[in-house]
């Protein structure tokens, strides 16, 4: 499969997750960084992946009760350049690589294989979105959010798009970087440079049928572990953190993201 996003890919990923950073939309400030071409957020590429892996797996029913996405993300995906969706393997583990059509570099690499049970994190506080919260979320999804490929990558999405506009975790990251000026980590994406290098989603096999999910009373419930960090300034921080979600009644999924600023320079 040749995929070639553009501009619109970036805006329509936008008005989901409110995340404008200039990357994505301003070739001055990337040619200041550097680089040539605008990108595509790679959470907005991993939903083309999400949805060729699913669709491959659903080639059969589904044997497991839980399942883990995985993806190692190695170079930006640019903007007006083809790249091949290239998927592989059985029910058991499914593989998939996104490659530059021109050099054939492999931007990001997934995973799609059978995972154990969700066991959630105890926790004291918990925060919630009702059904009719979470079915208006899904009319600004990039995608077809109730559909069986792609649910799962829908709530995989919104609890990303959580998990950066917690204050939790900017509050996390402040400690480390106290000048910070921001309300969220979006706002830290467009003032510092900051990369995505892993993604895990470890969900359950009942996202695939996602008009079962909930009773009409139920509730969304999520929870934020606190973020990880490790390194320095001079070389870098490596940011870690985790997001869980459930029903009133079943574990649903657990996504946990890796970020890595640049080297800052100190004032």
């Amino acid at each position: 499969m040749i995929l070639n996003y553009t501009l619109r890919d970036a805006e329509e990923w936008a008005a989901f997750s409110g995340d404008y950073n200039p990357i994505h939309f301003d070739l001055q400030h990337v040619r200041k960084m550097g680089a040539d071409q605008l990108s595509v957020h790679g959470m907005r590429a991993m939903l083309d992946m999400k949805r060729q892996l699913s669709a491959t797996l659903l080639a059969a029913p589904p044997e497991h009760d839980f399942y883990v996405f995985s993806t190692r993300m190695r170079r930006p995906v640019l903007c007006q350049t083809p790249y091949d969706l290239q998927i592989g393997g059985n029910g058991k583990q499914i593989t998939g690589e996104l490659l530059d059509c021109a050099t054939r570099q492999n931007c990001f690499n997934s995973k799609l294989a059978a995972g154990r049970p969700l066991e959630l994190a105890a926790c004291n506080h918990q925060h919630a979105l009702t059904v009719a919260e979470v079915m208006a979320l899904c009319q600004s999804f990039p995608g077809q959010a109730l559909e069986a490929t792609q649910a799962w990558s829908f709530f995989d999405a919104l609890l990303f798009q959580l998990l950066v506009k917690s204050p939790a975790t900017l509050a996390a990251l402040t400690t480390a970087l106290p000048e910070l000026q921001a309300a969220t980590l979006i706002d830290v994406f467009a003032q510092i440079p900051v990369v995505q290098t892993h993604h895990e989603t470890h969900f359950s096999a009942r996202l695939f049928t996602p008009t079962a999910l909930f009773e009409p009373e139920d509730r969304l419930y999520y929870h934020i572990q606190p973020m990880l960090i490790i390194g320095d300034r001079s070389n870098g921080f490596v940011l870690r953190t985790v997001i869980e979600a459930r029903t009133q009644r079943h574990p649903l999924l657990v996504t946990s993201v890796t970020l890595k600023t640049w080297p800052l320079a100190d004032n």
